[in-house]
Parts: structure tokens; sequence; C-alpha cells
């Protein structure tokens, strides 16, 4: 029953993403944007994470560089800290899709190459990725990350800025979920308010809660 209600979650947290994302794309012209490189500090009362993801275009060509890189420090001196690597090199369809290769690297899961397919837009104020991914191993995952972020693009030195990220790695049955949530303000290239992430773990959907700050600056 919980895991029923964890798949009713984030299919409805990805549901939410893609309308809001619809409505993007209508309201915004269409261009070709190179977003930043967002790298954060997020501190909470169980564990700190440090992560970044970078989204980029190689040499203005079709193919796309992705790596999205945590690491995860519990305060609890018994648990390990977790590290996630994933790496994909994509070549870009029409409509901001996209096909690729890469591989992950993670705690307690060796190096294992995946296949990908993705969708993404970005412009100034709004970014976008849905990207299902399969590990091409005979104790492979299939794996779905979901970001939307948002940040109003005017002439006010300070705005308001939200991000929210899902993930969720299935084999035979569920191994681990999490939605993390940031709220807070935006100057020029730096970002800072509160943050919550939610993890799911095992087959029961095991849950912990992580409340905190976080900090966020993007290199161009």
């Amino acid at each position: 029953m919980k895991f029923n209600t964890l798949k009713k979650q984030l299919t409805l947290i990805i549901f939410v993403l893609s309308i809001g994302q619809i409505y993007a794309q209508d309201t915004t012209e269409t261009q070709i944007y190179q977003p930043p490189i967002p790298v954060e500090v997020m501190i909470g009362n169980n564990s700190s994470m440090y992560q970044m993801v970078v989204i980029k275009q190689i040499m203005n060509s079709k193919f796309k560089f992705y790596n999205l890189t945590s690491y995860e420090v519990d305060y609890d001196e018994t648990t390990p800290d977790y590290y996630y690597l994933q790496t994909i090199i994509s070549y870009d369809l029409p409509k901001g899709f996209g096909i690729g290769i890469g591989a992950n690297l993670q705690l307690y899961n060796a190096f294992k190459p995946l296949v990908a397919v993705s969708y993404s837009h970005f412009t100034e104020s709004t970014g976008f990725v849905l990207q299902p991914s399969y590990e091409i191993h005979k104790d492979g995952a299939f794996e779905l990350y979901s970001l939307f972020e948002w940040t109003p693009t005017n002439k006010k030195k300070i705005q308001p800025y939200f991000k929210v990220s899902v993930y969720s790695a299935f084999k035979d049955e569920h191994s681990y979920s999490y939605h993390n949530w940031r709220l807070g303000i935006n100057y020029k290239s730096f970002r800072i308010g509160s943050a919550m992430n939610v993890q799911y773990y095992g087959k029961d959907a095991a849950s912990n809660y992580n409340f905190g700050g976080f900090v966020n600056f993007l290199i161009n």
C-alpha cells in the first residue's frame, strides 16, 4: 500500500511539472538557450548534500553533454557517505527530445552503462528535464529523473526562486526514490532559501525527511 502511494505521489509531481512546462512553452518564445551550471549545497537536520548538474551543447553541435553529481554526508557516523554520478552523451532530436548513452556510478552499485531518452527545455526563467534511462546490465535498474525550476526575468534585482527535482529507480521492485524541493530568492547568479529532501528506500518505500536550507550559485 505504501509503495502504491509513493508511485501516485511521484506520478502526480511529474504530471504537474509537465503541465507547468507546457504552459511555459506556450508563453515564452522558443529559442536555443545554454543553461548555466548550478552548484548547490544543502544543509539539513539529518544530512548535508552537494549537487551539480551540467547540461551543455558540445561545440554548437547536435550532441549534448549531461552530468549529475550528488554527494550526501549523513550526520550518523555509522552511515556511509552517499554518492551518485550519471553522465550521458545524447543526440538532439526535434522539439527538445534526445537519445543518448552513458553510465552510472553510485554507492553499493558498480559502474554500469546505460541508454536514455530525454526531453528538455530551457529559457532564462524556466528549466525542465524529463529523462528515463535503463542500465545495460543483468542487475540493471530503470531510472526516471525530472527537474523543474523557475525564477522570473525582469528588472527587479531580487526574484523568487523555485525548484523541484524527482528521481526514482526500480529493478524487480522499488529501489530508491526522492523528491527535493527548494524555495527561496534569486539575486543575479546566487540563490538562497529553504530546502526539503524526501527519500524512499527499498521495496517498502521507507521514508526519510531532511529539512534545512540551501545555497546555489551559477557558473556560466
